[in-house]
């Protein structure tokens, strides 16, 4: 019953917009960006993407944004020609401070939703077996600390507290006297800590206050962090009485979900013509630690219940990035980018919520400077993608166990799908600086 009660908890379903199910929404300028932002540092979410960078801004700076997440998700097998996910909108959100201290130290602080995803079907779909409603949501906490060791290098690192919780059901294939079928739900949750830590540098300029072009690097680091669940409960309804001691009513679980570590190398390249213009390229390659998924297992409190150890085995996957900025008289900005994303999964490893697909994602956005103090950023996300040859295993189950055959499952088939995705990502955000005391450099304009 392991593999028919204990499902896939966390994957990339509909809100998942990265590989597997991390959220790559944060900052709606680096967003816009492709989400490369490591070695650019203007504005407060480097507190996130390099804490190091902190070093290169000035005053207190603060950024409140929110993404809307709206995505439309079918699968077509050979019985039933189209079903939707019923999924809603999801809105992670994040929230970004950076202050000043003195010349050479900078404190930061972070809220935000770095892992999440959600996946819904109708109570009569043909794979409710397999998946029927799933919820991952996770809040990190970052208070962050800045360097500068000299006047081209920063060192910066961050103390990271996540609180995560899931749901998930599915049905059970169990007939009882009032029903053909039961149902497992499954909730839980639990928390972890890590860190983040970087190196900030601006290490080559070109030109003089009226033209010049910025050459910046950056490196980030952030750590794998192990959530334990200890407080999860199972609720199983509608199943035969005859296998209600194997599986009750309510019983308590623990397990451990570990969430990837991620390292960033990136670049910047600024050119600035005073008063004028400037336009900024960046890029960024993201090297993350899925591997640390491999397996999900779960140690139910009920003796009679089965435990669980289902194998992920992911891989470690690179994701290039790529952005532009160009923004006119420090005021008006225009943002595209792209960035490649890559499944961690398995082909033999997937579920219908987990369609294993490599794609790229296009990204726009905008940004107004409504005065020294205040600016909004907008930026967009179009991400789809589909699969014609997914499936997974069908096994042969009688009263709550896998039939087995010479100590293998007997297969009785398997759940054939067509996949397709197409996801539209809305974010704005609000941005709020003051408190600097630095002199006016002749006239040389910064994008913050």
């Amino acid at each position: 019953m392991r593999k028919i009660i204990i499902l896939l908890l966390l994957g990339a379903p509909a809100i998942s917009i990265a590989g597997g199910f991390q959220l790559n929404l944060q900052g709606l300028k680096a967003v816009a960006m492709g989400g490369a932002f490591s070695g650019v540092a203007s504005d407060a979410t480097t507190v996130f993407f390099n804490p190091a960078g902190m070093a290169n801004l000035k005053g207190h700076q603060f950024t409140l944004g929110i993404n809307i997440v709206d995505a439309h998700v079918s699968l077509q097998t050979p019985e039933v020609a189209n079903t939707d996910q019923t999924s809603g909108k999801g809105t992670p959100f994040h929230f970004y401070y950076s202050g000043e201290i003195t010349d050479k130290l900078n404190f930061g602080f972070l809220v935000n939703n770095q892992f999440g995803s959600a996946a819904s079907f109708s109570d009569d779909w043909q794979g409710r077996n397999i998946i029927q409603n799933i919820s991952l949501k996770t809040f990190m906490f970052q208070p962050s600390m800045s360097y500068k060791l000299h006047e081209k290098i920063s060192l910066g690192a961050g103390f990271v507290y996540a609180k995560g919780s899931f749901s998930t059901e599915k049905a059970v294939p169990l007939a009882s006297a009032t029903t053909t079928e039961g149902k497992a739900h499954l909730k839980g949750s639990g928390d972890g800590v890590g860190f983040n830590i970087g190196v900030y540098s601006q290490f080559l300029t070109l030109g003089d206050d009226k033209k010049n072009t910025k050459f910046a690097i950056g490196l980030d680091y952030r750590s794998n962090i192990a959530v334990d669940l200890s407080n999860g409960q199972a609720q199983f309804t509608n199943i035969p009485t005859s296998l209600r001691g194997k599986f009750p009513e309510s019983t308590g679980f623990t397990s451990k979900i570990t969430l990837p570590s991620v390292f960033t190398a990136g670049l910047s390249i600024k050119h600035t013509i005073a008063e004028k213009w400037s336009l900024e390229f960046a890029y960024d390659m993201n090297l993350t630690g899925w591997s640390s998924y491999d397996t999900l297992a779960f140690d139910f409190e009920n003796n009679d219940t089965p435990d669980s150890k289902q194998i992920q085995d992911w891989d470690n996957v690179i994701t290039h990035r790529i952005g532009f900025d160009f923004t006119y008289k420090n005021q008006y900005s225009m943002r595209v980018g792209l960035y490649q994303d890559n499944t961690p999964m398995k082909d033999n490893l997937i579920s219908p919520h987990l369609p294993g697909v490599t794609q790229v994602a296009y990204t726009v956005g905008l940004g107004y400077k409504i005065n020294e103090m205040i600016s909004i950023d907008f930026a967009y996300i179009r991400q789809s993608a589909s699969r014609d040859d997914a499936s997974i295993a069908q096994y042969k189950v009688e009263d709550g166990n896998f039939v087995q055959e010479n100590g293998a499952k007997i297969q009785t088939g398997e759940f054939a799908y067509k996949f397709n995705r197409k996801v539209n990502v809305y974010g704005l955000a609000v941005n709020i600086k003051f408190g600097d005391k630095k002199k006016e450099e002749s006239s040389v304009l910064s994008i913050d």
